[in-house]
């Protein structure tokens, strides 16, 4: 079990640490249009999760998943609305670094966890401890002062913040809370995502690019489909409190990757991202005392 628990936790900081990558290997990519990065990212990772699932022998249960969900027309819509709704997603991701944004889509994924925690208590009545309720008024107080002081969210740091809980959401509620599912939504993507790269002429603006473009670009294809591999991983070998503690890691690395893509901090973002932070480390405190608590009593049974 510890062994178990030490390879989900050195998987989680991976993915953690190839998603900052891939924040930063935008900066090589100028050629490219965001678009255009995204739909190599898609299809990446539809193969890679492919070649995934067939290592572990994963076909039969896809197979009874795609039948169940043909078999449920409310399940056929949800499954186009989130492929529709993740797929947005992992292109503001990559639009972000690529157009001056980075801090924004940071902020965004900052900001994300806590808005899950506060749809999961208010819309399937999930029970918060008191220093996730503190964690939840942290983040309103947040969302309060960035209105005031900035007018409002930018669309990037809203698209991230809160359209990620609505596509949870509407997941969970469907009882598709599934990393299969998620490799269904990216295969419907795959399509489009062919469409687009055959548009323009990838291969050959990369046939014109020196090596440091050149191989950011397939870099970022391959950690995609290996970050996503490894966070699936994750998923299955660390118990929920864990795991979500870890995910904190994703947003600290994204946002010190828009540091050195040269975005500036303004003093009202300093302020929100100092309340965000202390909401987190409330959400923090929150995960670690359980397991905290095991522990002693795991001492005081030896």
């Amino acid at each position: 079990m510890a062994q178990t628990t030490k390879s989900g936790v050195s998987a989680s900081v991976s993915a953690s640490v190839m998603f900052g990558l891939i924040s930063l290997l935008t900066s090589e990519l100028s050629a490219f249009t965001s678009e255009e990065v995204t739909a190599w990212r898609i299809v990446c990772i539809v193969v890679l999760m492919a070649v995934f699932f067939t290592v572990h022998r994963d076909w039969d249960a896809i197979g009874r998943l795609i039948r169940r969900i043909l078999h449920d027309p409310r399940r056929i819509v949800v499954l186009l609305g989130c492929s529709a709704m993740v797929t947005a997603q992992i292109w503001v991701f990559i639009w972000g670094p690529m157009h001056g944004h980075a801090l924004d889509v940071s902020l965004g994924y900052f900001l994300m966890p806590l808005v899950v925690v506060a749809a999961g208590r208010f819309l399937f009545k999930d029970r918060l401890d008191r220093w996730q309720w503190v964690a939840v008024a942290l983040a309103a107080v947040a969302v309060i002062i960035e209105v005031l002081i900035v007018g409002g969210f930018s669309w990037p740091t809203a698209l991230v913040g809160f359209g990620y809980p609505v596509y949870f959401a509407v997941r969970r509620a469907a009882g598709m809370d599934d990393v299969r599912v998620f490799w269904l939504e990216m295969l419907l993507a795959a399509p489009f995502a062919l469409w687009l790269l055959s548009q323009g002429d990838v291969a050959g603006t990369l046939a014109r690019q020196a090596g440091p473009a050149w191989w950011s670009f397939v870099m970022l294809g391959v950690l995609s489909g290996v970050a996503m591999m490894l966070y699936i991983l994750a998923s299955g070998r660390l118990n929920l409190t864990l795991f979500g503690m870890l995910s904190y890691l994703e947003p600290v690395l994204l946002f010190a990757a828009a540091l050195l893509l040269g975005e500036q901090l303004l003093t009202a973002d300093l302020f929100v991202y100092t309340v965000i932070a202390a909401a987190l480390a409330c959400m923090l405190i929150s995960g670690l005392l359980p397991l905290l608590r095991r522990g002693r009593s795991g001492r005081l049974l030896r």
